[in-house]
């Protein structure tokens, strides 16, 4: 098997995010990249979508992101939400900016899902995760 290593996108699924109020950072807490649902529809507790985005220019003042997690053949969507960015302070390309996304929805089906990220009509990028139905305690693998 030949082994083909690749970066994944900063799209980084969490039970939490703390941000610290004297320095901006962001903590999250408890990292996941996939699901294990005992049946379906189910609907898990609120959990956290963080994107790191850069390349900007300038003030950032009404940037508007989007977020939306889908199932991946179907289409349907399980959640949705926008961030609007605002700065005052010029931002320099190098900068990374990061932007948590809280999201309540139901899972209807087990398959491979997709975080996409756009502004405006323009996609910024996409991550696909695995949403599962759990084994029963006992049963066979």
């Amino acid at each position: 098997m030949e082994i083909e290593p690749k970066l994944t996108p900063n799209i980084i699924l969490s039970d939490s995010v703390i941000r610290d109020q004297l320095t901006g950072k962001y903590t999250l807490v408890g990292t996941f990249d996939q699901f294990n649902l005992p049946a379906f529809p189910f609907r898990p507790p609120p959990f956290f979508v963080t994107v790191s985005l850069s390349n900007f220019r300038g003030g950032l003042q009404g940037y508007k992101i989007s977020m939306s997690v889908e199932e991946k053949k179907s289409k349907e969507a399980f959640a949705s939400a926008i961030a609007e960015i605002n700065t005052s302070a010029s931002v320099k390309p190098t900068d990374t900016i990061q932007v948590p996304f809280q999201l309540i929805g139901e899972f209807k089906s087990q398959g491979v899902h997709t975080v996409i990220v756009s502004a405006g009509n323009k996609l910024l990028g996409s991550r696909d995760f695995l949403v599962s139905l759990k084994s029963a305690p006992g049963a066979e693998p």
